[in-house]
């Protein structure tokens, strides 16, 4: 009888997905560590119980955190990143012509596995001569750090272990003081189904710190419920004045399989049911 994967979303709920393989199951000081082969998402990386990316569909949610905010920055140079292990996240950071990308993460069992196992969601990112990799605690960095960002982006797990502190005021707080006069912040913010208060969370404290406080809404095939937000905090520009056609141009040549113009748009214009969420 083949096993199972079970990715627990609600109460009384849950994805699941038939394991062909299991390459990898160890545990690190902060949590259980898995690669294993699905026969529709290919290879994934699964934290805990949690799915975090898979070959398949890590597009949908890579592109969508990193592009968004770096094309509402006029000019971004300089780049934070806390979380994103796996490198994803980064080899979408790289596409730009940014100078430094400054990446924390706490779990080296993560980033070892994704290359392994896994290597072409990174790809060559860890080896570019912009990247910094910094195994150590986000929020304590964030908490001591005096270097100056242009562009700040929060890869996390749910907020459970090591994560708690990543979606609370405080950490928001620091963040908006490392970041330059039109300093730009993106986080993952859970699903808009079965996470809905989280969603509002931390859409409350970033606008404690933030003008400019916008979510948007996309879709993770491999994520439990599909969709998915990112919400984006910014000191100046807003998101909702690129026109489609400027997406566009500037991420042509890019090879992106998600992100265009429209689905800029798309993304920022919520449905019904998720607005009501958005303004309560």
């Amino acid at each position: 009888m083949a096993d199972w994967l079970w990715d627990h979303g609600g109460e009384g709920f849950a994805q699941a997905y038939r394991v062909d393989e299991v390459f990898l199951d160890a545990q690190s000081p902060y949590q259980r560590v898995r690669v294993i082969r699905t026969p529709m998402f290919g290879r994934m990386l699964i934290l805990d119980d949690a799915v975090q990316t898979s070959e398949a569909d890590e597009f949908c949610y890579h592109e969508m955190l990193a592009h968004p905010p770096l094309l509402t920055h006029p000019q971004p140079r300089r780049v934070l990143i806390i979380g994103g292990g796996d490198g994803g996240l980064l080899e979408e950071v790289l596409k730009h012509p940014v100078e430094r990308v400054v990446m924390v993460e706490i779990d080296r069992l993560v980033v070892d596995a994704t290359l392994r196992h896994i290597p072409e969601i990174p790809g060559r990112a860890f080896d570019d001569p912009r990247t910094e990799l910094r195994i150590e605690d986000g929020f304590a960095y964030v908490r001591d750090c005096q270097e100056r960002f242009d562009v700040a982006l929060v890869d996390s797990t749910d907020p459970q272990g090591p994560s708690v502190p990543l979606f609370g005021e405080a950490f928001y707080g620091d963040l908006f003081r490392l970041l330059g006069d039109d300093g730009v912040l993106a986080v993952q913010s859970g699903s808009p189904l079965y996470q809905a208060d989280l969603v509002s969370q931390v859409r409350r404290h970033l606008r404690t710190h933030f003008p400019v406080v916008r979510t948007l809404l996309t879709c993770v095939p491999s994520y439990p419920g599909v969709l998915w937000t990112f919400t984006l905090a910014s000191k100046r520009a807003d998101p909702l004045d690129l026109p489609p056609e400027a997406v566009d141009r500037r991420v042509a040549g890019m090879g992106l399989r998600y992100y265009t113009g429209l689905q800029h748009r798309a993304a920022l214009n919520p449905p019904p049911f998720l607005r009501s969420v958005l303004e309560g």
